[in-house]
């Protein structure tokens, strides 16, 4: 049975290997696992001081171990006259592909979302990726926006 819950310190470490599981970065999967996971402990305890405007979950299995997980950040935004999530990452271990755990982070996301009033949520999904190939944001009541272009300018070299 899998449950749903914020992410905690401990769980960096499995939050890590589910990145090198389904080889996201060959520059992080060449690095040693603490060098990965550490980051990501300083992102999961930046979220808790900052609840207002970071979540993380992790789906975890039986054993309590993050066997997937979603971060989202909540922004005031002026257009909209409200707050938008943005939702930066969706992961599950190719190994627990099919258990329903993506499915159940979304849910988790769009329900904190409406505790919230938040006016939307937003994410951005290659299309190239399975979960864009098989529709599942679409099938979970997303809607693909036709005429808004995705750009990015990065300061430093990113992960992937």
């Amino acid at each position: 049975m899998l449950k749903i819950r914020k992410a905690q310190t401990n769980d960096a470490a499995s939050m890590a290997e589910i990145l090198r599981e389904i080889g996201w970065s060959e520059r992080r999967n060449s690095m040693p696992l603490e060098q990965v996971s550490g980051p990501i402990e300083e992102l999961i305890d930046h979220s808790k001081k900052d609840s207002e405007g970071h979540t993380i979950y992790v789906a975890v299995n039986e054993e309590n171990k993050a066997i997937g997980f979603i971060n989202v950040h909540w922004v005031p935004f002026v257009m909209l006259g409200g707050v938008e999530g943005y939702v930066s990452d969706v992961f599950v271990s190719p190994g627990a592909s099919g258990m329903g755990a993506g499915r159940l982070l979304i849910d988790a996301v769009m329900q904190e979302g409406k505790e919230r009033d938040a006016y939307r949520l937003m994410l951005t999904n290659g299309k190239e990726k399975p979960s864009y190939k098989r529709g599942f944001y679409s099938k979970a009541g997303w809607t693909e926006r036709p005429k808004v272009a995705n750009f990015v300018y990065y300061y430093k070299e990113p992960w992937s």
